[in-house]
């Protein structure tokens, strides 16, 4: 179990191990919402997956659980963030029931759910196979990569969101070969985009850029190019969106054909 050896894994490496379990296999889940989670769903989408696989009553659970770095991740790159990850919390021991998530009646630590609003699951019978996603016990987080299905990382020992940015930027670019989570971040914070939700022409901010934008793509939530403008001066720009149908879009803000960063915007 992975509570067993948190002092030996501590004592031989200083970094997260690379999990390489193998590929990871589609499933779909309902969480304590009632929404369902379709695993390759989002790994279709692009979207890079954190599996997180633990037990209420796991002590390093709750450890882990206690950093915060689900939450923070949801915040930055999840849906309502920069729309590059998806999170989501498993109960690994089918026993349980949902009074545990809330920290109430037996065999837990705390309350699991608090202010979380990432996706939360808990279900019997159990739909995972954790030979796969949990082979060393509980926690087993682990990081999935869109372009193959594969688990690469188990960031079950990280301390802080830094580290979990730096293996994901391990395993996967997103958006662009050189750019990673980090610096598309960085960027994305300098630009603002208004207003949205937009109707018919949306207003890019690039004044505190500090690079040359030379073009700006629109994707749908699918990744695809729904339109594409150049860029011919800094400063402040609009694009045209009348003509897009109602939902989410993101702009992807391009210095030489490399993505510098990507804002989202609601077209009503």
């Amino acid at each position: 179990m992975k509570k067993l050896l948190f002092s030996l894994a501590f004592v031989f490496t200083t970094t997260l191990a690379i999990a390489q379990f193998g590929t990871a296999t589609d499933f779909t889940v309902t969480d304590i919402n009632g929404e369902e989670f379709h695993l390759y769903e989002h790994l279709d989408a692009g979207k890079v997956v954190v599996l997180d696989v633990s037990a209420t009553w796991c002590g390093p659970c709750w450890s882990f659980h206690s950093t915060h770095i689900l939450q923070d991740l949801h915040d930055a790159y999840g849906p309502d963030g920069t729309d590059q990850i998806r999170v989501i919390f498993y109960e690994g021991d089918a026993s349980t029931g949902d009074d545990a998530l809330y920290g109430t009646g037996g065999n837990t630590i705390g309350d699991w759910v608090g202010d979380a609003t990432y996706t939360i699951v808990n279900e019997n019978p159990l739909q995972l196979d954790l030979n796969l996603y949990a082979p060393l016990g509980f926690p087993t987080v682990s990081i999935i990569r869109p372009s193959d299905y594969e688990i690469t990382h188990d960031v079950w020992d990280a301390s802080n969101i830094s580290t979990v940015e730096d293996a994901i930027n391990e395993s996967i670019t997103l958006g662009e070969e050189t750019s990673g989570v980090s610096e598309e971040v960085a960027n994305a914070a300098t630009i603002s985009v208004f207003p949205t939700p937009a109707s018919s022409l949306l207003t890019v901010d690039l004044r505190n850029a500090d690079a040359a934008i030379d073009n700006a793509l629109i994707t749908n939530m699918l990744g695809q190019v729904v339109a594409t403008q150049k860029v011919v001066a800094g400063g402040m720009f609009e694009l045209n969106v009348a003509d897009l149908e109602t939902g989410f879009y993101f702009v992807n803000l391009q210095v030489e054909g490399k993505t510098y960063a990507t804002k989202k915007f609601t077209k009503q």
